[in-house]
């Protein structure tokens, strides 16, 4: 086989190219043209791809295989002056898949420059982290190898995450000391802690694995025909990866212990449903954020309005006297 090179612009942009949704036709394409021609790449039962590159690396680099897209497919990809990429022709339905071709990207350059670590290529993320919740069930002895888990799939320009659904699953420690050499990297980084995340792979392993965060890489309104990619940052990404010591790292959270010290206050929706209803209403942002992260699409989520709305009508109904 062919390695297939991704290095420059070019190759994200064909990256991008791709609508893969999960377990599509082209998301397998793409996995074997991508991927499978990566020498030393190896595959799982589930299909998530592997590569290790030193000895016995403690560090895991994560993202995704698949995209948000009701058809899979070629998609027309453009990039403007200003270094953004977008869709030349976007409709609902489709996205452009920096989430998470941009974290691909970076992690097939830094294995064809020969960075330290072990590279995890996750299939079914946006179907709700499918691939790496398999590999928790199926294989935690991989897992229990790494002291970090690090993923290539957060919007913005600067966000370590300290929090997903699981609640704490990075120390304030660790994100200081990846923000900290992040910046150094780069004189136009501003990377720190940030509690905020939702829902990515290195959730899953947050049980197992100390320190488990998701690093920004410059997309913006992903799962839609809006999302764009900000390409100067993802390229000033790579170069500062690969420049990176991952030694320097600081690890200090226990995963035997589960916190959550950012959701307290919100013990007491968790109750019933009008509990859940009184807080989706007075944090409407949130909850879309956590649907958005969940893979749920608008026309998912109206369409199962709808037929709740449908359902209670029906119910109604069939109390009224005849």
């Amino acid at each position: 086989m062919t390695y297939c090179s991704v290095a420059g612009r070019a190759g994200l942009l064909e990256i991008l190219s791709w609508a893969r949704p999960h377990d599509s036709a082209a998301e397998r394409a793409f996995a074997r043209e991508f991927l499978d021609t990566v020498p030393g790449m190896t595959a799982d039962v589930f299909g998530n791809r592997m590569l290790a590159i030193g000895d016995a690396p403690r560090v895991m680099w994560s993202c995704h295989i698949d995209t948000v897209a009701r058809r899979d497919g070629y998609q027309q990809v453009c990039i403007d002056a200003a270094g953004v990429a977008a869709l030349s022709d976007g409709k609902p339905g489709m996205s452009l898949g920096a989430d998470d071709g941009a974290g691909i990207w970076i992690m097939l350059n830094m294995i064809a420059a020969g960075c330290p670590g072990f590279y995890l290529f996750h299939r079914g993320e946006e179907r709700g982290c499918l691939g790496s919740r398999w590999i928790e069930q199926n294989n935690p002895a991989l897992l229990k190898r790494f002291d970090a888990a690090i993923a290539f799939d957060r919007a913005d320009f600067d966000d370590v995450i300290t929090h997903q659904s699981y609640g704490r699953t990075s120390s304030d420690a660790f994100a200081k000391s990846l923000a900290a050499a992040l910046n150094n990297l780069d004189p136009d980084f501003r990377y720190e802690p940030d509690d905020t995340g939702i829902y990515t792979d290195t959730n899953e392993y947050a049980g197992i694995i100390p320190e488990c965060s998701n690093l920004s890489v410059g997309y913006h309104g992903q799962h839609g025909p809006l999302e764009t990619l900000d390409v100067r940052h993802c390229e000033k990404l790579l170069a500062a990866m690969l420049r990176f010591d991952a030694s320097r790292l600081t690890i200090a959270r226990d995963p035997s212990v589960q916190e959550d010290d950012r959701w307290d206050w919100f013990e007491g929706y968790r109750g019933s449903r009008d509990d859940f209803v009184e807080a989706v209403a007075e944090y409407p942002r949130l909850a879309a954020q956590i649907l958005q992260e969940c893979g749920i699409t608008a026309d998912e989520f109206r369409r199962a309005a709808w037929e709740e709305e449908m359902n209670d009508r029906a119910a109604y109904r069939s109390l009224m006297p005849l």
